[in-house]
């Protein structure tokens, strides 16, 4: 029978030459394992995992960070084929004020409710976004995704070879995206408008040009798209009403 930690060692004997003792040292795992039980070999990193391996339901999965600590994690593996999406960021529109969502940059560290994802406010550590971004290609933002899931209309996304969001510091500057819809107007591969400093989160103005994307009809003066909401339009799906809620995801192609 084996207690503590001597489950982990296998006892062998070995000849003593000065005195003809058998002495012995513990090696090595001996304890006795059922034959039938199979051993968990499985550590998803992403949700992308999770899809490779055949799951297909959207929902909370469990995610291995880099430092091989667990954690729940919402995985959107149905809205575009053949993508797997790990949820990031969510907040409601009435919490658009709060530092995490408004003024911490996605390469700040601004946790919220991370070990209880919800959608109306969260936010894992950097550790655990680094870790899921390492193991992306790509991210996207959406807008009441609880609501409409992905229809593709207040929505955005871009590829981490082209455009790094976590790490983009500029203002204004001309960035290019893979897909791009805000209040009706859509286009595909070109550049946007973008912003994010170290006091301000990720976001396009769609009240200003210079730009291949042009959303400026139907804008307000200033207005935020997909965060950092200090003038806010309610045309805009994530901001439609107090409710409204913004979500930030990071993934992959199988």
């Amino acid at each position: 029978m084996c207690f503590g930690n001597r489950c982990k060692e296998r006892k062998t004997a070995k000849q003593d030459e000065t005195n003809n003792g058998v002495h012995f040292y513990f090696q090595g795992d001996s304890c006795p394992k059922p034959k039938n039980q199979a051993q968990d070999t499985f550590r998803p990193t992403s949700c992308l995992d999770y899809l490779s391996r055949g799951d297909s339901k959207c929902g909370i999965y469990k995610v291995y960070d880099n430092a091989g600590n667990s954690y729940p994690a919402y995985c959107d593996l149905k809205s575009e084929p053949g993508t797997a999406w790990t949820l990031v960021m969510s907040w409601a529109n009435m919490h658009r004020a709060l530092s995490s969502f408004r003024t911490v940059p996605l390469s700040g560290n601004a946790p919220v409710n991370e070990n209880a994802q919800n959608w109306n406010l969260y936010r894992p550590s950097l550790a655990r976004m680094r870790s899921l971004q390492a193991h992306s290609t790509h991210s996207r933002s959406t807008c009441s995704y609880p609501t409409y899931g992905v229809e593709f209309r207040d929505y955005v996304r871009g590829n981490f070879k082209d455009f790094n969001v976590v790490d983009f510091s500029g203002s204004g500057k001309c960035m290019k995206v893979e897909y791009v819809s805000i209040r009706g107007h859509m286009r595909v591969h070109l550049t946007a408008r973008v912003w994010q400093t170290t006091s301000v989160f990720w976001h396009i103005d769609s009240s200003s040009s210079g730009c291949q994307f042009d959303p400026r009809s139907g804008s307000v003066s200033s207005e935020d798209n997909f965060g950092a909401y200090g003038t806010i339009n309610p045309k805009f799906r994530c901001n439609e009403s107090p409710d409204s809620t913004t979500q930030w995801w990071f993934g992959a192609h199988l």
